[in-house]
């Protein structure tokens, strides 16, 4: 198990991407150990070969049918209409449209992207600084994968063998919180240097902006009420924002041509098959671990350190903060989630709570450098220095870190709406 996990951090270290480096340290593993290699063929279809993981795809096509048909722009405009009138509101209206846009890409990448794109040359037109835009919209984009629909919270409600609806129910409230502290700061930072105030608030501005908007809003109620009344599947609700952003963007809007479909497309299987390719070389990967009993190891070092759940959350909360700096994401989920299951169990740590826990983690783990994602999507988008935007950011960081803190041991703020709606 040492020589899996140490050739793995030495070829993530040479430059080779994620996928490569599990599927490199596993075959080296599995030489030496003279297993069949049959065995890691079936490992890896079986890693893919799930039902739930269907909507991976899907989740994908919507967010890239959303951005390329305005829709975007449609809800940042209700939002500046709703909030710009305050002081700083136009950077509030990112904070508070990226609440409606995670109703309906679940991708914080997607989003990102698109908020630099709409947002940064308004702010910077405006009178802010274009860097603390570019910071401003990598921040916001971390409520992507916690408010439902969330890419991420399909992998890991498959990983765990718990509801995916409960999990979606369960993002709403910590969403909510993590968006209520970034305005927090957000009303600070445009006081203390005295960012101007949008246009007036005007309540036929509001009602017009609605009207144009309602189309995009509708989506996360046609995704979660659909799914709360049973109309379709968890899974099915993939399927059903990405033919509802198809049909908005075409007829409605009309801001999308079919001449953009097949470009649409091949991106949506670009980036479905880096996901797809990290899931599948982890399987062989996290089945050795399982093999050489890594979750007992694991384990028996957490009861010896500490017998108390509220210590092995503020360890494990530590650990995937290091790891977010230097992990993608759903590598860290796809090897870590096997291996911590069993020591949350035992701990009887609610895998619900726990799955909204992790996902904060790894979302502020797209914020943080070597590795933080979210900080290169707005650096490129704006070309503002990389620098810069980590500089800007870096607040955000903090109480987004203070609000991960709050959720975790107030567990009622993620478990609340999945027990009411049960």
């Amino acid at each position: 198990m040492t020589i899996l996990l140490v050739t793995f951090a030495v070829l993530l270290l040479i430059g080779l991407p994620i996928a490569l480096a599990m599927m490199g340290a596993s075959l080296l593993i599995i030489g030496i150990e003279g297993i069949p290699m049959s065995v890691v063929a079936q490992r890896v279809v079986t890693g893919v070969q799930s039902f739930p993981l269907l909507a991976i795809p899907l989740f994908t096509l919507a967010g890239s049918l959303m951005n390329d048909s305005g829709i975007s722009e449609k809800l940042f405009a209700f939002t500046r209409a709703f909030v710009g009138h305050i002081r700083g509101g136009m950077a509030h209206t990112a904070i508070v449209g990226e609440v409606f846009l995670s109703g309906i890409s679940g991708s914080s990448v997607a989003d990102c992207a698109a908020m630099s794109r709409v947002f940064v040359p308004q702010l910077t037109k405006a009178g802010y600084d274009a860097g603390f835009g570019a910071g401003l919209c990598a921040a916001a984009a971390t409520l992507g994968p916690i408010i439902p629909p969330s890419i991420l919270m399909v992998i890991y409600a498959w990983q765990a063998n718990i509801s995916l609806g409960d999990l979606f129910w369960a993002g709403i409230v910590p969403g909510l919180v993590m968006a209520a502290a970034m305005l927090a700061l957000t009303a600070y930072i445009a006081h203390k240097r005295r960012y101007p105030k949008d246009q007036a608030f005007a309540w036929s501005r509001l009602r017009t902006e609605f009207r144009s908007a309602i189309w995009a809003l509708f989506m996360p109620v046609l995704i979660l009420g659909g799914f709360r009344m049973g109309i379709f599947t968890a899974t099915e609700i993939a399927g059903i924002a990405a033919a509802y952003s198809l049909i908005v963007g075409l007829f409605v809007y009309r801001t999308l041509r079919w001449s953009q479909l097949p470009k649409i497309l091949l991106q949506t299987a670009k980036e479905t098959a880096v996901i797809l390719m990290i899931v599948a070389a982890a399987s062989p990967f996290s089945w050795y671990l399982g093999f050489q009993q890594a979750p007992q190891l694991l384990s028996d070092v957490l009861t010896h350190a500490t017998d108390k759940p509220w210590v092995i959350l503020l360890l494990l909360n530590v650990a995937l903060l290091i790891l977010g700096c230097f992990m993608e994401t759903i590598a860290i989920m796809i090897i870590l989630v096997p291996i911590l299951i069993p020591v949350l169990n035992l701990f009887q740590i609610d895998l619900t709570h726990f799955g909204i826990i992790l996902l904060i983690n790894l979302t502020i783990g797209q914020l943080t450098p070597p590795v933080g994602v979210l900080l290169f999507v707005a650096s490129s988008v704006t070309k503002v220095r990389f620098g810069v935007v980590v500089r800007e950011v870096t607040p955000y960081v903090g109480v987004l870190i203070l609000a991960l803190m709050v959720l975790t041991y107030i567990p009622w703020l993620s478990l609340w709406l999945p027990q009411v709606l049960k």
